[in-house]
């Protein structure tokens, strides 16, 4: 069996799949990256098979890990979140629309949709802050960061609540005009972020 890293050759303690993936992550660590990609023979490996790697002998095949600098990765997440957020300014607006036409059930099929691009940038945020090491507000100045999610939680709360009481009318005017301007805010502080770890490619991955 070979196991390499970015096309590097790795030594390994047992002839298995798992071993292949410790080692790989372990010299990524070491040198401040994490690998993005496991192709075994090929073919792509994800899900189920990758997190429960099997430690059973694999006595032929080709391991190949490729690896990202994190940062760079995180990057290039946040300036694809703040595009998300630029489109969902539409998708509230046009959610809105429907609400005021009386399309109650293609609203919230929509809604479904905003509420899932809100997840997103979350996610990003908090992933984003585990993959460099350190919180993504550092890179946003003083607060920014602090301020917008206290902001996004306090209107998410009051849609969730509009929703539940059926309240169709604030449903709307928090996706037409909080919500929606939030997006914009959002947008322009995932930017901050991304130009300022450009600035700074010396940010430390504290994990490593």
């Amino acid at each position: 069996m070979k196991a390499t890293l970015d096309g590097q050759d790795l030594a390994l303690d047992r002839p298995s799949l798992a071993a292949a993936l410790e080692a790989g992550a372990s010299h990524a660590r070491d040198h401040g990256r994490i690998v993005i990609e496991v192709l075994v023979d090929g073919q792509t490996l994800e899900g189920e098979a990758l997190d429960h790697a099997s430690d059973e002998p694999l006595p032929s095949g080709h391991i190949e890990m490729t690896t990202a600098d994190p940062a760079s990765l995180v990057r290039v997440t946040l300036f694809d979140a703040a595009d998300a957020m630029e489109v969902s300014k539409d998708e509230h607006a046009s959610c809105a629309e429907m609400i005021h036409r009386g399309d109650v059930s293609e609203a919230m099929g929509a809604l479904a949709q905003v509420l899932a691009t809100w997840q997103a940038v979350r996610e990003a945020i908090i992933q984003g802050g585990a993959a460099v090491g350190q919180p993504l507000n550092e890179f946003a100045g003083e607060g920014a960061l602090d301020e917008r999610t206290e902001t996004l939680s306090r209107q998410l709360d009051a849609l969730k609540r509009a929703v539940a009481d059926e309240d169709l009318v604030t449903v709307a005017d928090l996706l037409e005009d909080d919500l929606y301007a939030e997006a914009g805010l959002w947008a322009d502080t995932l930017r901050v972020i991304a130009e300022a770890m450009k600035e700074h490619p010396e940010t430390p991955n504290t994990n490593a």
